[in-house]
This record gives C-alpha cells, sequence and structure tokens, in this order.
C-alpha cells in the first residue's frame, strides 16, 4: 500500500531545470528593481533639485556608486544558499564579515575628510535619506520575498534578510542617482544606516512570511 501511494506520488515528477532557484530569484531582482527605477524616477525627481545627484564630483559618484552596489550583490550571494533548507549555517557569519569590512573601509573614508563640520555628517537629506533608501529599495523587497514564498529556507529570517539586503543595497544604488549630497561621511552613515532597515525590515518580514 505505502509503495504504491509512493509511485503514485512520484508518477508525474519532473526533474528541477539547472539553476532554477538562482533564476528564480534574478527574475524576482529584475521585476522588483525595474519597478524601483520607475518608482525612483516618478517620485525622486519631483522631490529632487537635480538628477544624477554629484555627478559633478566624480570620484564621489563612483564612490557611491560601488558602496550601494556591493551591499546588494552581497545579498544576492548569500540569497540562494541561505533559502535552501539545507543552507549552510557559516553564511551568517560570511556576511557578518564582509558587513563589518564595508563598515570598516566606510569608516576610513569618513577620516578622510579631516576637520569636518557637522553639516558634513547631516548634509541636507540627513533626515529623509534612510527612509528614501528603504522606499525606494521596497519593490525588489516585496518581488524577492515572494519568489522566497515557494521556497523552503532554513532560517525564514536569514533568508528575509538576505533579500533586505538586495533590496537595501540596490535601492540606495538607484537612490543614489537623484542624491546631491557628495560627502564621504553623509554616505557611510546615512546610505548605511538605510540599507541596515531595509535588511531588517526583510529579516522582520522573513520571519512572518517565510515560515514552512
Amino acid at each position: 500500500m505505502t509503495d504504491d501511494l509512493i509511485n503514485r506520488l512520484s508518477a508525474d515528477l519532473a526533474p528541477v531545470p539547472k539553476r532554477a532557484l538562482e533564476r528564480r530569484l534574478m527574475l524576482a531582482l529584475l521585476i522588483g528593481f525595474a519597478a524601483t527605477i520607475v518608482g525612483t524616477f516618478l517620485i525622486l525627481d519631483l522631490m529632487m533639485d537635480r538628477p544624477f545627484g554629484g555627478a559633478d564630483t566624480a570620484l564621489m559618484f563612483w564612490t557611491k556608486f560601488g558602496y550601494t552596489l556591493a551591499f546588494g550583490l552581497l545579498g544576492l550571494a548569500a540569497a540562494p544558499v541561505l533559502v535552501r533548507p539545507e543552507g549552510r549555517s557559516t553564511w551568517p557569519l560570511v556576511v557578518a564579515s564582509l558587513l563589518v569590512l564595508l563598515a570598516l573601509g566606510s569608516g576610513s573614508m569618513m577620516w578622510m575628510e579631516a576637520d569636518w563640520p557637522v553639516s558634513m555628517l547631516m548634509g541636507q537629506t540627513a533626515m529623509v535619506c534612510p527612509w528614501l533608501i528603504t522606499l525606494a529599495g521596497l519593490p525588489v523587497l516585496i518581488a524577492l520575498l515572494a519568489a522566497m514564498r515557494s521556497l523552503a529556507p532554513r532560517s525564514p529570517t536569514l533568508a528575509g534578510f538576505a533579500a533586505g539586503l538586495i533590496a537595501g543595497g540596490f535601492g540606495a544604488w538607484a537612490y543614489s542617482f537623484y542624491c546631491g549630497e557628495t560627502g564621504m561621511l553623509f554616505m557611510a552613515v546615512w546610505y548605511s544606516l538605510g540599507i541596515v532597515m531595509t535588511a531588517a525590515l526583510g529579516a522582520v518580514l522573513g520571519r512572518i512570511l517565510l515560515r514552512w
């Protein structure tokens, strides 16, 4: 009886295509990021004085470009492992180590601006920058969590954190094109805070939505 049931349940099974999980996450990222680009343009173009903020300072523009993208790619590297039931528990340590390295790098950039006044820290948009980064990353976060719903992560919280880290990084990347702030200290503090806020939101939502 048991063998017959197993045979019937497995009769229509087809092999899962290679890299199906990675392709699902990439598709979700592309959909969410397209929505982020459109939403950022529609919202921030009306709020900010100019697009391509800081583009007149080439070093700062490319620093923001690389810094934010590094967070997104870090989350993208961790996500395919963390959404699996057998996801390796060493990944949180790797992610934490890389985040510390990024934080140390941003800290060294902060001190490049010697004798900085408070205005360098606060700029003109410190109170809205982290929130706008989180807002910009929301479409990516929603798309990734929707894609992860059909998976079985070993830790829903960590899987959600990875999704939030991707969303925060790519959301901050999109936001940087409209941010007129050109101080490294500002980027190190407020961009990082926006990315961390998005990652934390992903962890909370992942704990709720990705349970199985």
